[in-house]
């Protein structure tokens, strides 16, 4: 059984103790990098970027189990992770690296329908050894944007290559790099968009080792039939993944989510 922790987490200064639980369940022994979800330099209430807050309590976490971890973001902007890293001063805490001034690789893929891609070099070190720390929300692409999706901060900007076929390039490059670890900040997550959501005090957090199964139930915690996600759907086949493989430690408790009429627009348009 695959087991993924779900846990009431009201507010940002209760995050300490459902990180306790987490790395009691699950082991961080591997990790030595931190991914988290700055895809601009926004409010961290507002429900698009990973709240600062879960970034800080898992660096000071995993200092004490004697891990140091390095933060590591692109952002849609090239700006974005460096703006995010000093204005909540995660450097503080952490060395941090802006992923997108960073030297970027060709890496062989060999996918379905990735064949190859830029990689920041930084990322390819960290493969298979990151804890990924995204953002609960929508996208107009892919209906959610959490674990899986969250790779894409990893590669050459403007990532717009990415879009035709975007799920299954998803899952190609999951197949090339998955976390050891994700956790998903959903205490303020975000509907209706991913650039400029409307925040949804939702009060969870979701964990897992396996970042499929871990996205699987953040979805269903946002009212969304994961099996109607397809790149969730993609990569529970590649990695012969079924439901009743999966073990929820916690209790799910949903709220609707949707996408607004110009994100379902722009999807259509596979803009």
């Amino acid at each position: 059984m695959v087991q993924v922790f779900v846990d009431k987490v009201e507010s940002y200064g209760e995050v300490g103790k459902f990180l306790e639980k987490v790395f009691d369940l699950f082991s961080i022994e591997d990790c030595e990098f931190l991914k988290p979800n700055f895809l601009k330099f926004d409010h961290p209430e507002n429900g698009c970027i990973t709240h600062p807050e879960v970034v800080k309590s898992i660096l000071r976490l995993a200092k004490e189990h004697g891990i140091e971890l390095v933060v590591i973001e692109g952002g849609f902007f090239k700006k974005s992770a460096s703006e995010c890293f000093k204005a909540f001063e995660i450097e503080k805490f952490a060395k941090c690296i802006n992923l997108n001034e960073d030297e970027f690789l060709e890496i062989e893929i060999n996918g379905r329908a990735l064949k190859s891609v830029k990689i920041a070099k930084t990322a390819v070190s960290a493969r298979n050894r990151f804890i990924s720390v995204p953002k609960m929300k929508v996208h107009h692409l892919t209906k959610v944007t959490l674990g899986i999706k969250n790779n894409i901060g990893f590669l050459k900007k403007p990532a717009v290559y990415m879009h035709p076929g975007i799920d299954q390039k998803l899952v190609d490059l999951l197949q090339f790099t998955k976390p050891k670890l994700t956790i998903i900040d959903g205490i303020i997550a975000g509907n209706l968009s991913e650039m400029f959501p409307k925040p949804v005090k939702h009060g969870v957090m979701i964990a897992s080792d396996n970042v499929v199964a871990c996205d699987f139930v953040a979805t269903l915690l946002m009212n969304i039939n994961p099996y109607e996600v397809e790149h969730i759907r993609l990569a529970m086949e590649i990695f012969n993944l079924k439901a009743e493989d999966i073990e929820v430690v916690g209790e799910i408790e949903p709220k609707d989510y949707s996408l607004s009429f110009t994100s379902r627009i722009l999807g259509k348009l596979r803009i």
